[in-house]
Order: structure tokens, then C-alpha cells, then sequence
């Protein structure tokens, strides 16, 4: 499956840039899954994972409710699943969502973030899919470009799937597609450079 257009310079604006971009796009794919039975499940696992991010609240109903209506918002709505409590529409939050702190917890792979290892930890409890393999396809593309901000060496596939596999503590990686290249992930992630204004010589000449 083509997944360019998650490195597309032209990205959408993140509706709740707190969680990050890796989770709104987990978001933007579940939103298309067929079964409404896999939406249920990856949509707990991707609540858990925003859990993570404030562990001292996450057993806090209230903070659970406030996930899951984040979890809509970032979906624009459009996730349909059966959610544990009532959803509030976008049109009817008074106050502005406030951003949640990150954690600081000491990870071996500290260059992929804590939101990276959580979600492989996640993907790792669902049952072989197309649906899995596709999201541990997107992971590790992101992963991979989040390796090259940190070194810009070149890093090869089978290190990032060897990581992935690493992390989760067992061999979940079956179907080992071809990354995105290294050449064109350093490319993207180039500032491009300002030309300099021209000076004119307005020096006379004698």
C-alpha cells in the first residue's frame, strides 16, 4: 500500500497537536477500516496510548471521557464506534482543550519518543490483519524519519523493524515491506534554504 502522503510537505493542520501527528494519522486510518468490530478495538488502543501521556489521571473517569471526545474530534467526527460515553460535538466545547504534559519516562529508544513505543506495544495485542500490518507500515516509516532528524546517517529497514520488534518484546513484524528511502526522507526534512537579496555595486565608477 502507497503511503506517501504521510510525508507530504502539504500536511493538514493537526486538529489537537498535543497528541501529535503520529497519532492523528493512526486516527485518519481507522476512520476507513471496515469492521466496526477492529474500529472498537484499535480505537481503545489508541485512547490507551493518549492514557499515557498523563498516567496520574488515567484511571480518572472524567479523563476518559475527555479521551474519547478527543478521539472524535480528531476524527472530525467521523469515527463511527461504539463509544463508552457520550460524545460532545465540536460546536457545543466552550473551553479551548488544554494541552497534556509529556512524559518524561527514560526509554531505551529516546530518538522514536515515548508515543512511538506505546502505540508498537498497542499494535502488538491485535490479532493478525491487513489492518495491522498497514499500521506497523505507517509506524515505521514515521519511525525511521524520526531516526534520521536524530542521526542522519543512513538507517536500514531491518534495524527500524528490528527496534520495532525489540520494543514490543516479540517478533511482530510478518509482512517487511520497503521503507520509504533514506535520500528522500533527508529531503523533506531540509529547511529550504532563503536566496540572499542581490546588492547592487551603486558605486560610481571614476
Amino acid at each position: 500500500m502507497e503511503l506517501s502522503e504521510h510525508y507530504n510537505t502539504q500536511r493538514k493542520k493537526m486538529i489537537l497537536p498535543e497528541y501529535g501527528r503520529n497519532i492523528q494519522e493512526m486516527v485518519n486510518f481507522i476512520v476507513k477500516v471496515e469492521s466496526r468490530d477492529d474500529r472498537n478495538r484499535m480505537s481503545k488502543a489508541i485512547v490507551n496510548v493518549m492514557a499515557n501521556l498523563n498516567p496520574s489521571l488515567r484511571e480518572s473517569t472524567e479523563f476518559k471521557i475527555k479521551l474519547w471526545n478527543h478521539l472524535a474530534q480528531m476524527s472530525n467526527y467521523q469515527l463511527d464506534i461504539d463509544y463508552p460515553c457520550k460524545i460532545t460535538k465540536l460546536e457545543d466545547l466552550l473551553k479551548k482543550p488544554k494541552p497534556l504534559p509529556y512524559p518524561s519516562n527514560n526509554i531505551r529508544h529516546k530518538h522514536y519518543g515515548g508515543i512511538a513505543k506505546a502505540l508498537i506495544q498497542e499494535i502488538a495485542t491485535f490479532p493478525e490483519s491487513e489492518s495491522k500490518d498497514v499500521l506497523l507500515e505507517m509506524l515505521a516509516n514515521h519511525m525511521k524519519k524520526l531516526y534520521l532528524v536524530w542521526n542522519k546517517e543512513a538507517v536500514s529497514d531491518e534495524q527500524i523493524y528490528s527496534d520495532i520488534n525489540e520494543i514490543a518484546g516479540s517478533d511482530i513484524v510478518k509482512n517487511r515491506v520497503r521503507l520509504n528511502e533514506t535520500r528522500d526522507i533527508l529531503f523533506k526534512n531540509q529547511k529550504p534554504k532563503q536566496n540572499k537579496p542581490f546588492k547592487k555595486n551603486n558605486h560610481k565608477q571614476r
